[in-house]
Order: structure tokens, then sequence, then C-alpha cells
């Protein structure tokens, strides 16, 4: 009856550990009131937290990583905008002009080789304005037939968009006034008792070289009037008659060398 008793309480444990169950307690009555009492625990494994642990701590220092790479990228970039902006900070001091304030006098060159002689002046007068006054002039002949003899002034007024004054583009607005005697072929023609008038708008672009000398560029186009008389082209020559003209065109081409002070 015992050793009944034995196989019942093994036939149990093992249907337990088949079907996994966490734990089983067996009793046996008829050994005499002897209690027989099997716990069985599941084991878990515990690597699997810790390995999950160890990837999660892993992981850590790869993100640090990145970090510590995007603030080096982003060292270097700030180190190469700096350096840039040393760069044209010491590009902009080599053509700064030696005043404070952009002053320069110019040549235009084609009115020069024209035997037109010529000279401007331009200062500024607030933070993005300048007046240029150039003065033109020419008492000699090209040729026997052909002579430009005037005395003209062409002031303008300046914006510059970039309200650095002497440097880049800039507009203008510009009158025009000229005394002239013209001979041309077989005509003389010479200004009436008014000069010619006019006024037009203008464009211009300012480079400089060096902290005192530079090159402008500049075009304008507007209206001119004019009344004149008309000779023969000869010593002497009679008059012929008079006329007027109404002009629509360039009213101001430049190629000027310049020297700020």
């Amino acid at each position: 009856m015992h050793l009944k008793s034995l196989l019942r309480n093994v036939i149990l444990v093992s249907g337990a550990l088949a079907l996994g169950t966490p734990s089983v307690i067996a009793s046996a009555s008829e050994a005499g009131g002897n209690h027989v009492s099997a716990e069985i625990k599941p084991q878990h494994s515990r690597t699997r937290p810790a390995k999950k642990k160890k990837t999660a701590e892993a992981a850590k220092p790869a993100t640090g990583n990145k970090q510590n790479s995007e603030k080096g990228e982003k060292r270097k970039q700030n180190t190469g905008k700096n350096s840039a902006a040393k760069n044209k900070k010491a590009a902009k001091t080599a053509t700064e002009a030696p005043s404070g304030r952009y002053r320069a006098f110019k040549i235009n060159v084609p009115y020069a080789a024209l035997a037109v002689q010529n000279l401007s002046f331009e200062w500024q007068t607030g933070r993005a304005m300048t007046v240029d006054i150039p003065v033109m002039w020419s008492f000699s002949d090209l040729t026997d037939r052909h002579g430009i003899r005037t005395i003209a002034l062409q002031p303008e007024a300046r914006w510059w968009p970039g309200a650095n004054p002497g440097n880049g583009h800039f507009l203008g607005a510009h009158l025009s006034a000229a005394w002239f005697n013209v001979r041309w072929n077989d005509n003389r023609y010479q200004a009436d008792a008014l000069p010619l008038l006019g006024a037009g708008i203008s464009y211009g672009y300012h480079v400089n070289f060096t902290p005192n000398w530079g090159a402008e560029f500049n075009i304008g186009a507007g209206y001119a009037y004019m009344k004149y008389d008309r000779f023969y082209n000869i010593d002497n020559g009679a008059k012929i008659d008079n006329g007027s003209h109404h002009y629509f065109g360039i009213t101001r081409v430049g190629i000027s060398l310049v020297y700020r002070f």
C-alpha cells in the first residue's frame, strides 16, 4: 500500500512538470498520515535582462559620440565662418578710404580722349547720399573742320543702396547746362543766349583698387533742349539760320579714374 501511494505521488509530480504547473502539493493519507509535499518553482534566466541593460548602456556612448561629432562639426563651421569674416574684413580694410566720409576727385577718360578736359568733385552729404559736380571745358579744335568748344556743368545727386558711398552700385539724378560752339563739316553751331538745358537719371558702379584709387562706370539718359545759331564753317562765316532741338537719349556717360582722400 505504501508503494502504491509512492507511485501515485511520482506520477502526479511528473504530470505537473510536463504541464508547467508552478507548484504541486501531494499528500498521501494512505501512508499513515505522512505528508509528502513537493514544490517546483520555475527558474528564470537572468542573463537576458542583463544583456538588454548592457545593450542600453552601450547605446549611450554611441549617442554621446554622435553628439560630440555634431559639436565638432559646428565648431569647424563656426571657425570657417569666423575665418571668412576676418578675411572679408581685411579685404574691406585694404580698400577703405583714409577719411571716414567719401570725398573724391575724378577724371572722365573718354571725354579727355576727345579733347574735352574735365574734373569732377564728389562728396558725401548723408548716410547713403553724395553730390557729384563735374565741370567740362574745351578750347581747342580736333581738326581744321572739326572742333568742340564748350563749358558745361552736370551736377548729380546720388543714392547708394548699400549705404556705403564710394563702393558698389548707385543711382543718380542730374541736371545739365552747357554753352557750346561746335564746328562740324560745313557748319558751325553756336549756343544762343540760353545754354543747353537738360535733366536725366543714371546708374553707375564704383570699384576700389586701393584705399586711394578706384574707377567709376556710369551711364544716364534723359531730356535736353537747345537753341542755336548756324554759321558757315569758315573764318568769320556768315549766319545761315537759327533753330532749336528737343533731345531724348543718352545724357551722361563716363569711365572715370577716381582719387579718394
